[in-house]
């Protein structure tokens, strides 16, 4: 009787999943323009193809942003050559090569979706593990109030565990995403106050032989600097800025994108697994107080 009454579920639920598969095909698309970009277009883009031997508002008109086109069957065709039916067309003009040229250099530095061809996955409070001085209760360098969580910590406090080497830091680890392969990112909206310096705020953690695949660091100046090298944001302090890090396992390679910019690429590190990590993690030349604010954490990942 079991059996069969498994054979029935699995019977029902194919149907099912048929039925779904049907449907969907159906169903309307977010966005269809997704992953393109949108050119400039006026009315000298639009050649007006029409009876040669009309004016063109005998066969066309532009009214309140509606293009009406007629044509009659015994009207002429657009050209006293033409062998062709009678039409009245919109024919959109190609823009000039060196204009898509101009176009392709200015493209370059507009804003784009990082996040394009990758899904964001399931992220609650679980999966953030704090990492703090190992002495202190959470509640004393963190807070998650507004959908904002702020991480703090001062250069003299303890590390992260009682025999640790390292320096003070107050972190998020994110924890259920650790990943060897793949084509993983990091997204999120960062803050830094004015004062903290030579810090690191953001990290892909796993390498060999280093610790790290990347470090974000921000330096006395307020500069945002892989690692203590090139300079991805001259000025990051006291503002909201998006962040975005891409990391391909496979092709080993990085991409740090600020605010939909591209701002900077780098090869991988080796490393059999990684993980993400944000807040404040001080460097040796570390200022007295250190602090980072993050919201609208996301982890996403491309589909195999």
């Amino acid at each position: 009787m079991g059996a069969n009454i498994n054979h029935i579920v699995l019977a029902r639920t194919a149907f099912f999943l048929v039925l779904i598969t049907q449907w969907s095909s159906s169903w309307p698309v977010d966005n269809p323009t997704l992953g393109f970009l949108e050119l400039p277009l006026n009315t000298s883009n639009l050649d007006i193809q029409r009876p040669y031997d009309l004016p063109l508002n005998e066969r066309y008109s532009f009214i309140d942003g509606v293009h009406k086109l007629w044509v009659y069957f015994s009207d002429k065709p657009h050209s006293p050559e033409s062998q062709t039916h009678a039409r009245t067309e919109i024919r959109i003009r190609v823009l000039t090569s060196a204009f898509l040229l101009l176009l392709t250099q200015w493209s370059s530095s507009w804003p784009v979706d990082p996040t394009l061809g990758l899904i964001s996955l399931p992220l609650n409070t679980s999966n953030f593990h704090i990492h703090k001085p190992y002495n202190l209760p959470i509640s004393k360098r963190y807070s998650f109030k507004h959908g904002v969580q702020r991480m703090w910590v001062y250069f003299k406090d303890k590390p992260l565990s009682l025999n640790s080497p390292t320096y003070p830091r107050t972190e998020i680890r994110i924890r259920g995403y650790d990943y060897s392969s793949g084509v993983w990112q990091f997204e999120g909206y960062g803050y830094v106050p004015c004062g903290t310096a030579n810090v690191t705020i953001m990290q892909v953690f796993g390498a060999s032989p280093h610790a790290t695949t990347l470090m974000l660091r921000v330096g006395s100046n307020g500069t945002l600097t892989y690692y203590r090298t090139a300079v991805l944001d001259p000025y990051i302090y006291d503002r909201w800025f998006g962040l975005n890090v891409i990391h391909d396992v496979y092709a080993s390679h990085l991409k740090v994108s600020i605010d939909g910019v591209l701002k900077f690429e780098a090869p991988g590190r080796g490393g059999k697994f990684h993980y993400f990590k944000c807040g404040v993690y001080a460097q040796p030349d570390g200022s007295y107080y250190m602090e980072s604010r993050w919201k609208g954490i996301k982890v996403l990942k491309k589909c195999d």
